[in-house]
C-alpha cells in the first residue's frame, strides 16, 4: 500500500501597518468605499482639523462683556431674565462728537418688541437699557445709519420707522419699512416690506423730512430671477440680490442714471441671510451648497459639504464675517441618524459653520440652534455673538473655541470610509492601535463581520492598545464626549491573511 503525503492549505500572514499621519482637511467628496483613502473623512462634526490633529472645535457661551478697558479679562454676563426672548440683534457704532470717540453697544428686541441696550464696556455689572418702547412689532431690518453726521439705529416696524441716536428717540412714519437698504454715493436705495418687486431709491435722505413719494424712483425688473431680498454696497457697486440672481446696479452720473446689469442666475433660491461680504468675496448659500462672488461671478466652494444641504430649506439661517472668517448658523442633514445637543427637541438650525475666508478651512459645530448672528469688532476686543431659536430664547452667546455648547461638552466624531487598506478582498485582523490621545476617546471599529468599541484613557505619550477585529473591509470612528480632544498619528497594526 502507498501512502500520498497530504498538502494542507495553510494560511500564512503578513503583518502590516498604517499610520494617519495627517488627518485630512474636512470631508473628502463623496466617493465610492472602494477608492477612498482610509484617512478620508467620510463625516465629521465638533472637532478641527487645523494642525493636522483632531483637536478641540468651536463652541458657544453666554456674552461676556468686559467692565473697563483697563481690566478686559475681568468679564461679566448681563442680566436677561426679564427679557423673554430675543427677538433681533444689531451691534451699534455711534460716534460722540464731546468725547471725540467711537462707542459700542448691542441693541436687541425683546418679546415686548422693547428696545434694550447693552453696553459693550459695561461698567453697570449686567444691567439691560430700555431706549425705547415704540415699536408694535418685531422689526422687518435694523441697521446703522448717518445722517448729517448724527449715527442713528434704524428699526423698521410699524409700517415706518423707529430711529435711535445719542439721547434720541424719533418715529417716522412716513418712511416705507424696509427689508434692505443701503446708501451709495448720496443716493439711498431700498427694498420695501410691500413690495419685493420694486426696487425704491432717492437722493433725498432726511428721514424727518421724507414724505410719501416726495423725490422717490422705482425701478421693476419683469424677469424670472423672482422677489428682491437684499442690497450690498460692494466694490464700488450695489448688488441686488433676488431670490434666484444677482444684479448690479452702477451709477455713472450726478443725475441719477443708472445701469442694470444681470449677472447670475440661480436654479436654486438664495438665502438672504446668508449673503454677507467677507472681504473680496461675498458668500451665500442655496439649497446646493455653498458659493462665493467676487462681482462679476459667482464659484461654488467647498463642495465636499454639499450634501448636508441638499433637499433642506434654510430661510431662517443667518451670516456674518469676522477676522477673515465667514460664520454661517444653518440647517444640515448629517445622513448619520444620530441626535446631537438641541436635535433632540424642535430646531430651525442645527450647525454653526466657520469658514477661513482665505484658505476655505472649515470648523462645523452641530447641536446649536443659533437664531442670529452678529458682530462686535472694536478697538478693545471682536467676538461673534448671537441670539437663540429653541432654547436659551432669553439669552445672548458668543462664540469660542471650548468644545461646549453652554457649559455641556459637544459629542465629538471623525468618521472614515470603508476601507480594504489596499488589500482587496483579503481577510485581515487589526491587531492593535497605537496613537497619541490628550484626552479620554473612544474608538470604534466596525468591520464586515464584527464591531467593537475601545475606551482610550488621555496620556501625553505614546500608548498601545489590543483590539483583535477581523473582517476584509473597515471603518474607524473617532468619538469624544469630552469639552477637549487631541488625537495624533494613530496607527493601525493588521495582520493580511494570504
Amino acid at each position: 500500500m502507498i501512502f500520498y503525503k497530504k498538502n494542507l492549505n495553510r494560511h500564512h500572514q503578513k503583518q502590516k501597518e498604517y499610520t494617519f499621519s495627517v488627518f485630512e482637511d474636512g470631508l473628502a467628496v463623496e466617493k465610492d468605499d472602494s477608492v477612498a483613502q482610509p484617512t478620508q473623512c467620510h463625516n465629521a462634526y465638533n472637532i478641527s482639523f487645523e494642525d493636522g490633529s483632531l483637536s478641540t472645535g468651536l463652541g458657544v457661551r453666554f456674552l461676556q462683556v468686559p467692565a473697563d478697558v483697563s481690566h478686559l479679562n475681568n468679564l461679566h454676563t448681563f442680566d436677561m431674565n426679564d427679557i423673554g426672548a430675543v427677538l433681533n440683534v444689531l451691534v451699534d457704532k455711534w460716534y460722540n462728537s464731546e468725547t471725540a470717540q467711537y462707542y459700542y453697544q448691542i441693541f436687541i428686541v425683546d418679546f415686548n418688541k422693547k428696545i434694550r441696550a447693552l453696553p459693550a464696556i459695561d461698567p453697570y455689572n449686567g444691567r439691560t437699557w430700555i431706549q425705547s418702547e415704540r415699536l408694535t412689532e418685531a422689526p422687518s431690518h435694523c441697521c446703522v445709519y448717518r445722517e448729517e453726521d448724527v449715527d442713528s439705529t434704524l428699526f423698521f416696524a410699524n409700517s415706518g420707522v423707529v430711529a435711535l441716536s445719542y439721547g434720541q428717540e424719533h418715529v417716522y412714519a412716513n418712511v416705507p419699512e424696509m427689508l434692505s437698504c443701503v446708501v451709495h454715493y448720496g443716493t439711498f436705495f431700498g427694498i420695501t416690506k410691500a413690495d419685493r418687486n420694486k426696487l425704491i431709491y432717492t437722493n433725498k435722505l432726511k428721514l424727518s423730512t421724507w414724505t410719501e413719494n416726495e423725490g422717490l424712483s422705482v425701478i421693476e425688473f419683469l424677469d424670472n430671477r423672482g422677489a428682491f431680498t437684499k442690497l450690498v454696497t460692494f466694490n464700488d457697486y450695489v448688488y441686488l440680490f433676488r431670490e434666484n440672481g444677482i444684479t448690479k446696479i452702477s451709477k455713472y452720473s450726478l443725475n441719477g442714471d443708472f445701469a442694470f446689469t444681470h449677472l447670475y442666475y440661480s436654479p436654486s433660491k438664495i438665502y438672504e441671510n446668508s449673503i454677507c461680504v467677507c472681504g473680496d468675496k461675498i458668500f451665500f448659500v442655496t439649497r446646493d451648497g455653498i458659493y462665493t462672488f467676487d462681482g462679476n461671478k459667482v464659484a461654488k466652494v467647498l463642495r465636499n459639504y454639499d450634501k448636508y444641504f441638499k433637499h433642506l430649506k434654510n430661510d431662517y439661517c443667518s451670516s456674518c464675517c469676522l477676522n477673515g472668517k465667514y460664520y454661517l448658523a444653518t440647517n444640515c442633514d448629517f445622513q448619520d441618524g444620530q441626535v446631537v445637543g438641541w436635535e433632540d427637541r424642535f430646531y430651525y438650525n442645527n450647525v454653526l459653520f466657520e469658514i477661513d475666508v482665505f484658505n476655505k478651512d472649515v470648523k462645523v459645530l452641530r447641536g446649536v440652534d443659533i437664531k442670529q448672528l452678529a458682530v462686535i469688532d472694536s478697538p478693545y476686543y471682536s467676538k461673534v455673538i448671537c441670539s437663540f431659536n429653541s432654547t436659551c430664547t432669553n439669552q445672548l452667546g458668543e462664540i469660542i473655541n471650548d468644545g461646549k455648547i453652554i457649559n455641556v461638552a459637544t459629542p465629538k466624531s471623525w468618521t472614515s470610509f470603508c476601507t480594504d487598506f489596499g488589500y482587496y478582498n483579503k481577510r485581515k485582523k487589526i491587531k492593535e492601535i497605537v496613537l497619541k490621545s490628550k484626552y479620554d476617546c473612544q474608538i470604534k471599529i466596525i468591520s464586515d463581520e464584527e464591531s467593537k468599541t475601545f475606551s482610550i484613557s488621555g496620556r501625553e505619550n505614546m500608548q498601545r492598545m489590543q483590539v483583535n477585529v477581523c473582517g476584509k473591509e473597515f471603518k474607524v470612528e473617532f468619538l469624544s464626549s469630552n469639552s477637549d480632544i487631541k488625537i495624533c498619528k494613530p496607527k493601525f497594526v493588521f495582520d493580511v491573511v494570504v
